[in-house]
């Protein structure tokens, strides 16, 4: 029969009633031995219950994951943790896609409201004022990850911190002129926090010359963007890139003019993906604890669900890679 089973069906087979069937299988009490005829009969016939029947019970289990989309690498790693522990921990995720779509994002919290999820979880791409709305009009928790949640509760890397070492690191290699090659402002977390911290860090360390370019998340666009600053200025001691991935592209518009990485100009990023490692040569670059994150993320939202308290921040730890992209003092 498999997953054509319906409730019906189950409590024929078991001999009780289908509410005896609803409130099992939503985690009501039922007798031991009624409990144990449903399970025989639910575990024979490997019956899978419908996700949107569940959404109708007053506990669904169930908790929804609103994420900006699946290009970059950190994002997989994330929810496949997340996803990881919600399910050993008895609850199923329901995850949106918004496409990097801010709007989307917050219509995607709407749904999810309507839903009957006893939780959400957003990896944020930023924070308006409609988000503090939806939250405030909520009886279900939710939970920011990736950006701070002033009204509420929120996961977050140590953003301005990480930038502010990787700042002071580059500055002390004793550079001269330094490009910032950095994505907008409308990811707070990143695009503000994290570039304050770098620029402080280098302007701590008395760098002349700083020069900020913007470029986006996407690989591609740091490989043109690179190139038309080649073509429009000399090239700088050190480009520092908002993440691994935008220093991919960095050195790929490097190679391309067989400029030598960590001997001719300096790269770093932020991130630490397994790629780094391998590129040539390997990349210096600031390390986040994902798996902690994912984790943490995972365990906050469920002590939330719980009536417990949290913390309204939490903080992620971070740590400088040293490799062989930066050159050493003179």
């Amino acid at each position: 029969m498999g997953n054509k089973m319906t409730i019906n069906d189950i409590a024929q087979l078991s001999g009780v009633a289908k509410s005896t069937v609803s409130r099992y299988l939503n985690g009501g009490s039922v007798r031991y031995e009624t409990g144990q005829k449903i399970k025989k009969v639910i575990e024979e016939n490997h019956y899978e219950p419908n996700v949107f029947a569940r959404l109708s019970a007053k506990n669904s289990q169930i908790i929804g994951l609103v994420v900006p989309g699946f290009n970059s690498v950190t994002t997989p790693r994330l929810v496949e943790v997340i996803v990881a522990y919600l399910k050993k921990s008895g609850y199923t995720p329901m995850i949106m896609h918004t496409g990097n779509d801010l709007e989307e994002e917050v219509r995607c919290m709407e749904r999810l409201k309507r839903m009957n999820v006893d939780g959400m979880m957003v990896l944020s791409t930023g924070i308006t004022n409609r988000h503090r709305e939806i939250v405030e009009q909520s009886e279900i928790p939710i939970l920011f990850l990736g950006q701070r949640f002033p009204y509420g509760s929120s996961v977050v890397y140590d953003d301005y911190h990480a930038g502010l070492d990787a700042g002071k690191y580059l500055g002390s290699k004793g550079v001269q002129d330094v490009v910032v090659f950095w994505v907008g402002e409308e990811d707070p977390a990143v695009g503000k926090q994290r570039k304050q911290g770098v620029t402080d860090g280098l302007q701590s360390c008395q760098v002349p010359q700083i020069e900020l370019v913007e470029t986006t998340f996407f690989y591609e666009d740091a490989v043109k963007n690179m190139e038309r600053l080649l073509q429009e200025r000399a090239l700088p001691d050190a480009v520092i890139c908002a993440t691994d991935r935008i220093a991919e592209g960095v050195y790929k518009a490097l190679a391309k003019r067989n400029i030598a990485i960590g001997k001719e100009v300096s790269v770093m990023g932020f991130g630490n993906y397994e790629t780094s490692e391998l590129l040539t040569p390997p990349l210096t670059t600031v390390a986040f604890d994902w798996g902690n994150w994912g984790e943490v993320s995972a365990e906050t939202i469920i002590q939330m669900i719980q009536g417990k308290p949290v913390s309204r921040v939490q903080i992620i730890p971070y740590h400088l890679v040293e490799r062989k992209s930066v050159k050493q003092a003179r």
